[in-house]
């Protein structure tokens, strides 16, 4: 799946509603239009302010997975990437882009982290391409369902 695919399950899920929540208007036209790499975050936050469940499904079993966070995305890849025994090396042969997973996926573990940052990243952050380019690799659809 694309960008331009993606932005399409989302008009048809939202049925043409006008967002009018917290996220700016560029980042809602970047999620409706497919004009950028906008960051997941703001998709999950998009689906929520819609009254929209994000779903992602594993295509082979058809295990449905509704992540709420961004780290419950990267839950769902880090189970399906190891299912399927994928690693990010593979993901970047296969679709040239590099997926870098968090360095922990607790929560008490990253609430550490942060404060030991200092600043600095502790969680990377994740794009819709990226997620796009790791779903391709390990055969994850994403949809959308009303709540």
């Amino acid at each position: 799946m694309n960008q331009e695919q993606l932005a399409h399950r989302i008009k048809t899920a939202t049925n043409g509603a006008a967002y009018t929540r917290s996220l700016t208007p560029y980042a809602v036209q970047s999620i409706e239009l497919a004009r950028s790499n906008y960051p997941v975050q703001n998709l999950i936050s998009f689906c929520q302010d819609m009254n929209l469940k994000f779903v992602m499904t594993d295509m082979a079993t058809e295990d449905r997975f509704y992540p709420e966070s961004v780290l419950d995305v990267h839950k769902v890849l880090d189970l399906l990437m190891k299912r399927y025994k994928v690693d990010h090396k593979l993901v970047y042969r296969k679709t040239g882009v590099h997926y870098t997973p968090p360095k922990s996926l607790v929560p008490e573990d990253l609430e550490r982290l942060k404060e030991e940052a200092d600043g600095r990243k502790y969680v990377i952050p994740l794009s819709i391409k990226t997620l796009l380019a790791v779903c391709e690799v390990i055969y994850c659809d994403l949809t959308f369902d009303p709540k």
